[in-house]
């Protein structure tokens, strides 16, 4: 019963020991290393980057070099695409027209598609 009495209120026995130990110094150490690992975080991905970069910045002289040579060529493709892309198109559509299971199946597809757009769109 004594010993019950003694140990009623467990909260003035633990406030004395926590008054004994200061918060600063653990929490010092425990940002210490949270600021430690952000510093070298910082240095690893910036010296990556810079890496990356100056590698990126090697390979430019090149690239631009193989572009020179691509002005012509493109373009003639260019100019010429608006009538190639006019012949596909309508050979496509005479193939549809005939029945061509490939494309009744993509405009099923598609129809399918926009209904279910529409059929659960939320307004």
């Amino acid at each position: 019963m004594r010993e019950q009495d003694a140990y009623k209120d467990l909260s003035d026995l633990f406030r004395v020991e926590d008054n004994t130990l200061a918060a600063e110094p653990f929490t010092r150490q425990v940002m210490g290393r949270v600021r430690q690992q952000k510093r070298m975080r910082r240095v690893v991905v910036g010296g990556l980057g810079l890496i990356g970069a100056g590698i990126a910045a090697m390979q430019l002289p090149q690239l631009f070099a193989e572009w020179a040579g691509l002005e012509k060529p493109l373009a003639d493709a260019l100019a010429t695409a608006p009538a190639e892309l006019s012949t596909a198109a309508v050979s496509q559509i005479n193939a549809a027209a005939t029945g061509n299971p490939m494309w009744i199946a993509i405009a099923a597809g598609a129809a399918l598609c926009v209904f279910a757009v529409s059929a659960f769109e939320r307004a």
